[in-house]
């Protein structure tokens, strides 16, 4: 078989284009004799078996395609794009989560400082640290996921399109929890106050402040990454 990416031969078995990483839909197999028995179709890969979390323990192929991956990145939009998502959601915990600005000076808090005892917004809520590691953890999910095709014990998911988008559930959870905590719905209402306060008094240009980046850079990470899940469903279906 020729790839239709740069022209070289795909050798047998393979799932992607050795040369320039370009994926293909069913590894490439030359014989088309057609099988016999159920046992000649199972060998010849025409009935697959359902793999389970005991063929992800026991497998003993290579761990990481890492050169194969980096290929891909050039040539698969949806593995570039759940990459994108996850390194944003990663980013979002150490982004700004609230902020105000004092005439010329301001102080800012991501959602560690903010869950910690020390600074301008500290809220000396453990909760919200929690919250913080588990939006990381499933950013690491969604790298994980999003080139599960690279990495041997997570081939087994590759097709699993509701497991992959597992991690944005997590994320979305824990961010509920975050923006409708007690504690940093006071410290947001309050910056809200002072601002209108601000207002009132004709002082406006002097204090200002609100919500930061952080829970955008989430949301939209989370998208990004949701997006490029779908593109893989969809070239599944072709």
């Amino acid at each position: 078989m020729i790839c239709s990416n740069c022209n070289k031969e795909i050798p047998e078995g393979a799932t992607y284009c050795m040369e320039c990483g370009a994926p293909i839909d069913e590894p490439v197999v030359l014989t088309k004799l057609k099988p016999k028995n159920a046992e000649e179709a199972a060998e010849a890969g025409v009935i697959k078996e359902k793999k389970t979390l005991k063929d992800m323990k026991d497998y003993e192929g290579p761990f990481f395609d890492f050169s194969g991956y980096v290929k891909s990145l050039g040539n698969d939009m949806s593995a570039l794009l759940g990459l994108i998502g996850a390194i944003l959601v990663y980013m979002a915990p150490f982004n700004t989560w609230i902020w105000y600005k004092l005439h010329h000076v301001k102080a800012t808090a991501n959602l560690f400082e903010l869950g910690g005892k020390h600074g301008e917004f500290a809220l000396y809520s453990t909760g919200i640290i929690v919250c913080a590691i588990f939006i990381i953890l499933s950013s690491i999910d969604m790298i994980a996921f999003s080139a599960c095709k690279y990495i041997g014990p997570l081939k087994m998911f590759e097709k699993n399109y509701i497991v992959r988008l597992l991690p944005i559930v997590v994320a979305t959870i824990f961010l509920l929890l975050i923006i409708n905590g007690d504690k940093y719905q006071m410290a947001v209402d309050s910056i809200a106050s002072q601002v209108e306060t601000a207002k009132a008094i004709g002082a406006a240009s002097n204090y200002n402040g609100g919500t930061g980046a952080g829970m955008v850079i989430l949301i939209v990470g989370m998208v990004i990454y949701g997006v490029s899940v779908l593109l893989d469903a969809v070239k599944g279906k072709k």
